[in-house]
């Protein structure tokens, strides 16, 4: 069964009250995901990791757990988000070392080759030009930086059925792979597992 089209809209971009809810919740819910996102990173001390898309900012909180991070970025369009994000991350925020923007994630507002390491998770859906937004993450990486993005695709009969196709809209791996070529990165490489029930996709591609 579909979830009604306002609650899908709140996954999108959550506002208002229940934008919080749901802000707690897609913590909750997306954590192994995001940890496992991570898991293709290699991270390292001192590392400079954007998150595009950061939402609840809770990727970037246990990134900082693993390493210590410095110059890293949350980016969102979502204030509900990153009031979450901030307050996740305060003791990072309070010394400098990680910062969260409110911007369009097809117009970043960092200069090029910024950033050691970029991740996104669960974006592509609510993205018109999916394009645009790689391209955007492969300008703001340095030579050899990695980027790892995190998707359901149409292979999840469950996913395509539980989300409406007025909000989401689910990519085929093949698509973001070709997708990730046409901007300028090497590879992908793509996983592929089952995280509670959810068919999901993890593909790590490098600048060159």
């Amino acid at each position: 069964m579909s979830k009604p089209e306002f609650i899908a809209r709140q996954g999108r971009k959550p506002t208002g009250w229940l934008g919080h809810i749901v802000a707690r919740v897609m913590a909750r819910e997306t954590r192994p995901e995001n940890d496992r996102a991570l898991s293709f990173l290699d991270l390292a001390d001192g590392d400079s990791l954007i998150d595009i898309g950061c939402g609840h900012g809770e990727t970037l909180f246990q990134a900082d757990r693993i390493v210590r991070l410095s110059g890293s970025v949350g980016v969102d369009f979502s204030e509900v988000m990153l009031k979450r994000a901030r307050a996740r991350n305060r003791d990072a925020v309070w010394d400098t070392r990680m910062a969260f923007h409110c911007a369009d994630t097809a117009a970043l507002p960092f200069p090029d080759k910024r950033f050691g390491k970029a991740l996104s998770v669960h974006t592509i859906y609510f993205w018109p030009n999916p394009a645009a937004h790689l391209a955007e993450a492969f300008r703001v990486l340095r030579r050899g930086g990695r980027f790892l993005f995190c998707y359901r695709s149409t292979a999840d009969r469950r996913a395509v059925e539980e989300f409406p196709d007025t909000v989401y809209r689910f990519p085929s791996v093949q698509e973001v792979e070709e997708k990730l070529k046409l901007v300028g990165f090497l590879g992908p490489e793509t996983t592929t597992e089952d995280i509670k029930g959810r068919l999901t996709h993890w593909s790590i591609a490098e600048k060159p």
